[in-house]
Order: structure tokens, then C-alpha cells, then sequence
């Protein structure tokens, strides 16, 4: 059966009250470097949920009892913003890209594993248009980053400095390289982290586990520590459809199952991945895939950028991409069924080196 290649224009397509003395979800300065379980030791298994609710500001239960009255005011003023930018997004591209999806996504192709190369925290492109899959990979330039460890560090700076983190993504439906590169530095609301919780959560999912995790030389996921050497650090979030009650009596639905995202943080030029074998491997041996490539600079019509071209090319069932991903003429139609959508036009000025004319 041809592989499937889909081209589209650029841009488109009861609760419990804790006192001061409780122990809130743990963090630290980058959580790549945790070892396995230090979301929050000691804590219960639904803080998780509790702490991605509050960053996607959804609820600040339970953190509301352990807030100043200014941190409350910021956070409540946080919450109204951030729910008008969801519902922006959500509008402008998310039901777009359902009912695209719904009417030109083969109905027979079955899609578990999702890669999506050059991705940043974009949860929302890859949960839109593969809505069923069980299992993402997404990698990045960012470093995982953080959350707050304690309810004081949730200042009433910290949600705009959060709100950074996505305004592009709601204003022009992708992450711009240039204003990740100091949106999502290091810091209070620092790297990808806290956006893919906001986004996870905001799509209607539960967060179920965060995990630190890295590739080792082997091309094995292993979990960070300082004795042992690793290539590549990411992070693991475990999450399902939040539940819903299943009649009028408020009888739970059954469980929704548990989806898995990983993302790492690794340079995908060829001479970085030449230094990180184990990377490299672990990438070539991810399940046959459907990969997503958006807004991705163009990086991949580079000769340096030649050997995850391959692997995305020798990996992927389908293809979804925007003219800035895989250029048109590598895609041989002797071995996909290719669809075009849309109207091709010239790269903006930034990129005007990669007009592709057969295009």
C-alpha cells in the first residue's frame, strides 16, 4: 500500500483543603535532570493532575489555601486570560484542523505513534490532527524546564512570564524559534514543561504522570541520574481523556486509556546527531509512525539536515506536513499517495532561498 503524504499551505490546517504544612508537588531547575518519581515524593498520584489544572488555569484547588490574597487575584486574572487565549486557539486552528482531519485523513489507516521533529511544546497540532494516538514523541531545541516546587513560587509574576510561553502559538498557530529561544529560557516558567501541561490540559486530558527521562548510548530510555551517562534528556507525560459522568446519577464513565508523550530535547543537525549515536538509534527504531512537520524553518531542505530526513522518510506511514518540512521532490510517488492542499506560494522573505518550483 503507498505511504501517504499530505501537503498543506504554511500556517494552516469532593475536594480537599491543605494547610501550609503540606507538601506540594516538587520540582527543580530542570526536571530532566530528576531522578524517576520526583514529580512529587511522597505525593498523592492525583497532584499531578491537581498542579496541570492549575498551570492550564482551569482550578486552583487545592494551591488556592496555600496562596496570598495577591497570588490568588493574579492567579484568577491569569485563569480568565488564559481561558480567552485556549478558546482563541481552539477556534482559529484546532476545529479547523478536526474538520480537515475528519474529511481527508484516511479512515482506514491506523495510527498509534506520532513523531513530530522540530515541534517545540506544540501538544496542540499533534493532539488535533491525531487525536487517537497513543503514543507522541516530539523533540525540540528547549530544555524541559520546570514548575514551581512550592505554592510561594507561584508569585503573581509567574503567569505572565507563563503566558510568554504560547502567545504565538495562539496569534499564528505554531512556535516561533526565535521567541522560544527567550520565552521558554530557563527560569521560574522556564522551558517546555509548564506549556505542554497548559496544552495537554486545555485539550480536555488528565494528567496522570510526569517522569524525567534520557537516552543513554545504547539507544535505551533510562532514567537520569548523576552515575549514569546519558545523550539526550526529555521527559514522559502520562495523560487520558478526562472523565466524564457517565449518566445523571454521576456515575464515572470507565477509565479513558493512558496516552504517552515524550519529548527531547536534542539538536537534529546531522553533526549532532553523528555525536549521539544512542539518539540516533532510539529515533530509527521508534514504531512505523505518522509524522507531523510544521513550521519547521525549512531546516530539512539542507543538506545538514539530511539524516532525520531519512528516518522520517524510511519511518512514516504518513506524512503531514506544510511546505517547510520535507521538500516536494524527495517524496517518490512510485511509493506514496500524494495529496496537495491549498495554494503554494513563495517562502516569506526569511526562507526566500527554498522556493520549490515543482511544487
Amino acid at each position: 500500500t503507498p505511504r501517504t503524504v499530505v501537503k498543506a499551505p504554511r500556517g494552516r490546517p469532593g475536594t480537599k483543603r491543605l494547610d501550609k504544612s503540606t507538601t506540594l508537588p516538587t520540582t527543580h531547575a530542570d526536571w530532566a535532570s530528576l531522578p524517576t518519581g520526583a514529580w512529587a515524593a511522597g505525593a498523592r498520584p492525583d497532584e499531578h493532575a491537581t498542579t496541570a489544572q492549575l498551570i492550564a488555569g482551569v482550578s486552583d484547588t487545592p494551591y488556592q489555601a496555600n496562596f496570598s490574597e495577591e497570588q490568588n487575584a493574579a492567579w484568577t486574572d491569569y485563569s480568565k486570560t488564559a481561558t480567552r487565549d485556549w478558546r482563541s486557539l481552539k477556534y482559529r486552528y484546532v476545529d479547523r484542523i478536526s474538520a480537515w482531519r475528519n474529511k481527508n485523513l484516511p479512515k482506514t489507516t491506523s495510527i498509534d505513534t506520532v513523531f513530530y521533529p522540530f515541534s517545540g511544546p506544540d501538544a496542540t497540532n499533534t493532539l488535533a490532527f491525531f487525536p487517537d494516538a497513543k503514543d507522541f514523541t516530539l523533540v525540540g531545541l528547549e530544555p524541559v524546564g520546570c514548575v514551581p516546587s512550592i505554592p510561594s513560587d507561584f508569585s503573581p509574576e509567574y503567569w505572565p512570564a507563563l503566558r510568554k510561553g504560547w502567545q504565538s502559538a495562539v496569534a499564528l498557530g505554531f512556535f516561533k524559534t526565535e521567541d522560544m529561544e527567550h520565552d521558554l529560557a530557563e527560569g521560574s516558567a522556564g522551558g517546555v514543561l509548564p506549556v505542554l501541561l497548559f496544552l495537554i490540559a486545555r485539550a480536555g486530558n488528565t494528567i496522570v504522570d510526569v517522569t524525567p527521562t534520557a537516552i543513554n548510548a545504547n539507544g535505551s530510555l533510562v532514567a537520569p541520574s548523576p552515575t549514569v551517562k546519558t545523550e539526550t534528556n526529555g521527559i514522559v507525560i502520562q495523560f487520558r481523556a478526562t472523565q466524564q459522568p457517565s449518566n445523571g446519577k454521576g456515575k464515572a464513565a470507565p477509565p479513558t486509556p493512558v496516552r504517552t508523550l515524550r519529548y527531547f530535547a536534542l539538536n537534529l543537525a546531522n553533526t549532532r546527531l553523528k555525536r549521539q549515536p544512542g539518539t540516533t538509534k532510539y529515533l530509527n527504531d521508534l514504531p512505523f509512525t505518522a509524522t507531523l512537520v510544521k513550521s519547521a524553518s525549512y531546516l530539512m531542505h539542507k543538506r545538514y539536515f539530511s539524516e532525520i530526513r531519512t528516518t522520517i522518510l524510511a519511518k512514516s506511514a504518513v506524512v503531514i506536513e506544510d511546505d517547510s518540512g520535507i521538500p516536494y521532490h524527495y517524496f517518490d510517488q512510485t511509493m506514496w499517495d500524494v495529496h496537495l492542499f491549498g495554494a503554494y506560494d513563495k517562502p516569506i522573505d526569511l526562507f526566500k532561498n527554498w522556493v520549490q518550483d515543482d511544487l
